[in-house]
């Protein structure tokens, strides 16, 4: 007796089930996008469409490690996933967001008090009266004490402006770091193995490893002063600081990227966090070209097809999955 086979699946549950793996693994889902993602899974045909279309991105590797790997909120938008819709959520559920390797994300989502989407930036004012803004793709999450001031930077850059709140300090952890001001406009930036500290006001105490909450003053900190810079690796102390030009390094906030001489694989990378897709060099034989150009955080696609043009590359985007140079 021959075995009945599973009828084909059409164009269009594939289309479908090809949106809702961007969707689902750019973090960005709402309460009631999951819900609608349960009950289109639940017709006849869309589960193995979905399933077969996530075996074939994270077999070509379009589900991008950096940007669902690391934890990552939103205050405009409603709520995105409390923690009792996600549990509340169902197996299956839980299992096909897993699965799909947005664990990490949607981990992000009920541990971030704000975030921002990839190619926004949001200006936030924190409950002391000090503001956070937030580059592309970011989040942070807030532990007010009476005795305490901290942010905990779990994905992105945020640039804070502190103002003396009675000689208590405001804290920033990042990786197993901490920066800590009193009076500053800083930026703190994550990249996928080390965090960058740029001061443009005041003075920041750079110290890693650290613990967030610790009150004794680190004798290890390296001062930051304005137009000075800093980095530190996962457990290891900050490099000493640096002068820096802060009105390219902090570009993003008047809404420009500028590059004076990066390589152009820096130059991409940066570009990348603007963009929603993955940026992949098939040809890195230009890698190291330096580039310059001054470009709009809002036209970051241009800005990548215009730099491509200098190295005589061609430029193929598959919209919400990768960007592939060659």
């Amino acid at each position: 007796m021959r075995e009945e086979q599973a009828p084909a699946i059409s164009d269009r549950a594939r289309k479908e089930a090809r949106d809702w793996v961007v969707r689902l693994s750019s973090g960005a889902v709402s309460e009631a996008e999951l819900a609608q993602f349960k009950a289109w899974q639940a017709v006849s045909g869309h589960a193995r469409a979905f399933a077969e279309e996530r075996r074939f991105w994270r077999q070509l590797g379009g589900l991008d490690g950096s940007r669902t790997s690391a934890p990552t909120g939103i205050a405009a938008r409603p709520r995105v996933v409390s923690r009792r819709a996600a549990l509340a959520g169902g197996g299956a559920l839980a299992a096909s967001i897993t699965g799909l390797m947005v664990a990490p994300r949607i981990k992000l989502l009920w541990e971030a008090d704000y975030r921002t989407a990839v190619g926004e930036q949001k200006r936030v004012t924190l409950p002391d009266g000090a503001v956070a803004t937030l580059n592309t793709d970011s989040a942070i999450a807030l532990d007010y004490r009476p005795d305490l001031r901290l942010v905990y930077l779990l994905r992105g850059e945020a640039f804070f402006e502190v103002k003396p709140q009675g000689g208590r300090e405001l804290r920033v952890a990042a990786f197993d770091g901490v920066t800590r001001m009193t009076e500053a406009a800083c930026a703190v930036r994550l990249t996928d193995d080390q965090t960058i500290i740029t001061v443009a006001a005041g003075q920041a105490d750079v110290v890693c490893p650290a613990a967030a909450a610790a009150t004794t003053p680190d004798p290890a900190a390296i001062a930051v002063r304005a137009a000075q810079a800093t980095s530190y690796m996962r457990g290891q102390a900050p490099a000493p600081a640096t002068a820096v030009d802060t009105q390219t390094a902090l570009a993003w906030r008047s809404g420009r990227i500028i590059f004076d001489g990066r390589t152009f694989a820096h130059a991409l990378s940066d570009l990348e966090r603007y963009v929603p897709e993955r940026i992949i060099m098939t040809d890195r034989s230009h890698a190291g070209e330096r580039v310059s150009g001054i470009f709009s955080v809002h036209q970051a696609q241009a800005a990548i097809e215009a730099l491509a043009q200098t190295q005589n590359l061609a430029v193929h985007r598959i919209p919400g999955v990768m960007i592939v140079i060659s």
